[in-house]
């Protein structure tokens, strides 16, 4: 059965879960944490997410973010795909991290503040502690001017009461607590998969969805070959060959990307239908990530191949 497509749009909030892989732990120390925090810290900074809550946990973790230049499966793939490979450095293992496709909800900003909510209260639910902002790696703390993630959008939230910054403070955190006796949720109902609210604060998600299906399905690999070819004046033959003549070097990095990062295709596909080895095309995707970080050109070269992209 193919997998379902995915519900993201820029500019609206998510909400992110995330659970380790059998056997596996997301974080085994401090520094591990510290690390994923850091990660968030920076591609807020690259201005590819605006973050709103986070909670980390061993064995799962929620994120509520807002993606803005790049769709959010090609953040969270640079994201998690960067906390993997340290993990599998520092514990001298191989192996996915992470439990299959992370799960993500779309929703309207009137539910952001109960999806916050969810958040910050998850590990009071889990028994871990009884206050949410003495939990270290979770984004309540840092609301209350108790922790250092300065990288928040905490202004939307708070922005939501009335009063001044204290004021507002000691309003959130009555909110927050008012429910901390409440089973855990997250904060809003998936009235269909990959969109949540009530289906009143809803209906414009609904419609958006059947206005733009063709956003999330699923290019072809020949649909991007023929993209990449047309967007870069090449013949498909130059672009499937062997040469190694630089732009075209750079035309198949574009078309690894493009292909594993936005139209979530495996390096096993990819490496098959451009008849090159795995490790290749694992390299062309890890230097098309890294070109994303600081190469406006390529950035602006994936979002016009995405633009040309087509579905089977």
């Amino acid at each position: 059965m193919p997998r379902q497509s995915r519900v993201s749009w820029l500019n609206y909030p998510h909400l992110v879960i995330a659970e380790a892989n059998g056997g596996s732990s997301l974080f085994s120390d401090d520094s591990d944490y510290i690390f994923y925090i850091g990660l968030l810290r920076q591609l807020v900074r690259d201005r590819l997410l605006k973050v709103y809550a986070f909670c980390l946990m061993e064995q799962e973790l929620r994120l509520v973010v807002e993606p803005n230049r790049l769709r959010l499966s090609r953040v969270m793939q640079r994201l998690h795909g960067r906390h993997t490979a340290r993990m599998n450095r520092r514990l001298n293992r191989v192996g996915h991290l992470f439990r299959g496709r992370f799960r993500s909800i779309v929703f309207n900003m009137s539910d952001l503040l109960s999806v916050v909510r969810e958040v910050h209260l998850w590990p009071v639910r889990h028994g871990l502690l009884r206050r949410p902002e003495f939990y270290p790696y979770a984004s309540h703390g840092s609301y209350l001017g108790l922790g250092n993630a300065d990288f928040l959008a905490t202004a939307e939230v708070l922005g939501q009461f009335h009063g001044d910054a204290e004021t507002k403070k000691r309003a959130f955190v009555r909110f927050v607590e008012s429910s901390a006796l409440e089973p855990d949720s997250f904060g809003l109902s998936e009235i269909r998969p990959g969109i949540g609210g009530t289906a009143l604060s809803s209906d414009n998600l609904l419609k958006k969805a059947r206005i733009v299906p063709e956003m999330s399905k699923k290019p072809s690999m020949k649909g991007l070959v023929e993209g990449t070819s047309l967007l870069l004046n090449i013949t498909q033959d130059q672009l499937l060959s062997l040469s190694r003549r630089q732009d075209l070097v750079m035309a198949r990095r574009l078309l690894a990307t493009a292909a594993v990062l936005g139209a979530e295709r495996s390096i096993t596909e990819v490496a098959h239908f451009l008849q090159r080895d795995k490790a290749q095309i694992s390299r062309l995707v890890s230097q098309g990530m890294d070109l994303l970080d600081n190469n406006e050109a390529f950035v602006l070269m994936l979002e016009a191949l995405r633009a040309k992209m087509k579905p089977y």
